[in-house]
């Protein structure tokens, strides 16, 4: 019985972590895909504390993104609904060829205006930083991506991360069944 409860257990752990290392890609792909934009970076304690930002700095960046945000949601929204009539195309019995490529062009134009967006927002929010602030983020998201490609090769081989989270207590460890 008591096996069987260590087993269950080791099942629900891996399930967990299956899901929470996938929903962590999902938003980490997104996340990276915008750059410096991944939400408000500055805020971090973290992020804050390495690059020493000072309170008018804090407030120019806040002013950039408070700016931004509300074009990055309505690109992002035309985008999602570019790639929604884009699948249901695909999915139609019938397609026209024209009429896909047309949806595709439409597509592929609306994530440009939202990339060409992120990108001035990025350049806006690194003319606030000096130099070597802008250097020590560039290697904070670098050992950011290098850390998770190691978490995806990690979980691509089914290997279990048993490291906490940043800032989470250890969990202890499953009765070892002798």
């Amino acid at each position: 019985m008591k096996a069987l409860a260590v087993k269950t257990f080791a099942v629900r752990a891996l399930a967990v972590k299956a899901f929470v290392s996938v929903l962590g890609l999902v938003v980490a792909s997104g996340a990276l895909a915008q750059g410096l934009a991944e939400g408000k970076w500055w805020k971090r304690p973290r992020i804050s504390e390495e690059l020493q930002l000072t309170p008018e700095q804090d407030a120019q960046l806040e002013k950039i993104f408070a700016k931004t945000k509300p074009r990055l949601i309505d690109l992002r929204a035309d985008l999602e609904k570019k790639q929604f009539d884009y699948e249901q195309a695909m999915q139609a019995d019938s397609t026209d060829r024209k009429a896909l490529e047309s949806k595709i062009e439409a597509r592929e134009e609306a994530r440009a205006r939202l990339q060409k967006e992120l990108s001035l927002m990025e350049l806006d929010m690194k003319q606030v930083l000096k130099p070597e602030q802008r250097e020590r983020l560039m290697r904070i998201r670098e050992e950011n991506r290098q850390r998770l490609q190691e978490r995806r090769r990690r979980f691509r081989e089914g290997e279990v991360d048993e490291r906490p989270a940043r800032g989470a207590k250890p969990r202890p460890k499953a009765p070892q069944n002798r």
